[in-house]
């Protein structure tokens, strides 16, 4: 079935505005198919933008935490009614399993929604006792706050930045990755129909063009950002001259620690292999290093590489594919390059999985399942954030030194420990240096969106979700009374 290209415009002071240029969006399954342009923005439509959010803040602020989240509650129930449509648009821009892309989009309004009913809490605010009167703790927003989002999952993580910082009673303007925008901003104009005029504004473009505005303009007070390390020092770079607040999620090297009891059967191998191999490994927080006990690697391995062995290689959107591309020709690249570095070092690798179509896999930016074993810790594959559908196995003697070795890395996203015994695990658990450690699972799916996510080290500053996310875009205003009775 051939589709129709789509184009999205710019939002910028409630009307969507097109560009001079246009990017061109095309399928990572099938390079030759534009999926759609977006509007190629300039560094004056983002300064509009901001100006635009900064005058529409002001009335929003006065609103009552409960009122806005009133009004959110119903802009989310108007997304979610229209999911399954843009589902299919997201799979074919970014490249995702259609079931993926339904999964992610669906989840956001419900992930959401549990931040929106925090709302009475933050009205109560927070009353101490004082030596002469009361002591009042307030939540004021920040005023304007960028939200700045990547490629690999833009639904979701724009609306971890946009929905709390509207709840908490800011303006927002958002940047779109200029490779994978079309679904998001669909999406976010959904959204933007029941909130006030210029409150929600989107810009697209290139980084390029429109980083140094977003992230130096003296009317922004706070900068959302989920990418990698190098942009995110430019930013906190940009930021430090006018002392703007920063939320960063950044990259991981998860580690995944099999203790000599773990499960090994088929379910909690499938939840493995999830961890590893959802939206073909482009996730921070996919397990990207595996350590298993000596005792025990070689029922682990047959018992992983023959899960692992079932995927389906193919075109998203093509029933019976449980694997699509990678996103960019680029990462494939890079993806292939570290996989042949292993082969050099003499590690064992096992390119594992069927492929759907000969020719489709030739077309698009395929890579497919590859599990590599024997090999040494200092390998780019063990070290770097790799991103692809590569996992290295390592093994281990000692609990221990498992733990030592899984937490000799600058990053500190998410890890997880398997074993049977739970209070076992949870001991391992917490000697683990990351944000988030998951128990029998890793992942999106296994994410407590009632909990603060965030990570340790270079993997972030701040946390998403959680009483905490919307913290994160709230300031604290402390009054104090003297000579008050109370």
């Amino acid at each position: 079935m051939t589709e129709r290209p789509v184009h999205v415009k710019m939002l910028i002071a409630g009307q969507w505005e097109d560009g001079s240029d246009r990017i061109e969006v095309r399928n990572p399954a099938n390079p030759d198919e534009v999926v759609g342009t977006a509007a190629r923005g300039t560094a004056a439509d983002a300064a509009r933008a901001i100006t635009a959010a900064k005058a529409a803040q002001r009335g929003w602020a006065k609103r009552s935490f409960t009122e806005r989240a009133r009004v959110l509650g119903e802009a989310l129930d108007r997304f979610a009614a229209g999911t399954d449509v843009r589902a299919r648009l997201y799979a074919r821009e970014n490249g995702r399993v259609l079931a993926e892309a339904l999964g992610e989009l669906r989840g956001v309004p419900i992930a959401q929604k549990l931040a929106l009913e925090l709302a009475p809490d933050l009205d109560s605010g927070r009353q101490l006792r004082a030596a002469s009167g009361r002591t009042l703790v307030n939540y004021l927003p920040y005023g304007v706050v960028v939200s700045i989002v990547p490629w690999n999952a833009p639904v979701t993580l724009a609306f971890l930045h946009v929905i709390p910082a509207l709840l908490a009673g800011n303006g927002v303007v958002v940047k779109p990755p200029e490779s994978c925008p079309l679904a998001l901003v669909e999406s976010l104009g959904v959204i933007s129909e029941l909130l006030p005029s210029g409150l929600l504004n989107v810009v697209t473009g290139r980084s390029s063009d429109l980083g140094e505005v977003l992230t130096t303009h003296p009317d922004v007070a706070k900068i959302g950002f989920t990418g990698g390390i190098p942009a995110a020092r430019k930013i906190m770079a940009n930021a430090a001259q006018s002392i703007k607040g920063v939320t960063l999620e950044l990259g991981g090297n998860d580690a995944a620690i099999v203790l000599d009891d773990a499960d090994l059967g088929d379910d909690a191998m499938k939840r493995m292999a999830q961890g590893v191999f959802a939206a073909t490994g482009q996730v921070c927080m996919a397990i990207k290093r595996i350590y298993v006990p000596e005792s025990i690697s070689k029922p682990f391995r047959e018992a992983f590489t023959r899960t692992v062995d079932r995927y389906v290689v193919g075109d998203g959107l093509e029933a019976g594919v449980s694997m699509g591309p990678m996103h960019t020709r680029k990462g494939r690249e890079d993806a292939l390059a570290m996989i042949e570095d292993c082969e050099k070092r003499g590690a064992k690798v096992n390119r594992l999985g069927g492929i759907h179509n000969k020719a489709t896999f030739e077309r698009g930016y395929f890579v497919r399942p590859t599990v590599v074993t024997d090999i040494e810790d200092d390998a780019p594959l063990m070290t770097e954030e790799q991103f692809c559908p590569a996992i290295p196995i390592a093994t281990y003697r000692e609990i221990d030194d498992a733990v030592v070795r899984a937490n000799d890395t600058y990053f500190g996203l998410c890890a997880s420990v398997w074993s049977r015994d739970t209070d076992r695990a949870l001991a391992v658990a917490r000697q683990m240096e990351a944000g988030t450690v998951f128990v029998n699972s890793h992942g999106v799916t296994s994410v407590n969106r009632r909990a603060p996510y965030g990570g340790m080290k270079q993997s972030g500053i701040g946390r998403k979700a959680s009483i905490e996310g919307i913290l994160e875009y709230l300031q604290m205003q402390t009054i104090t009374t003297h000579g008050e009775l109370v």
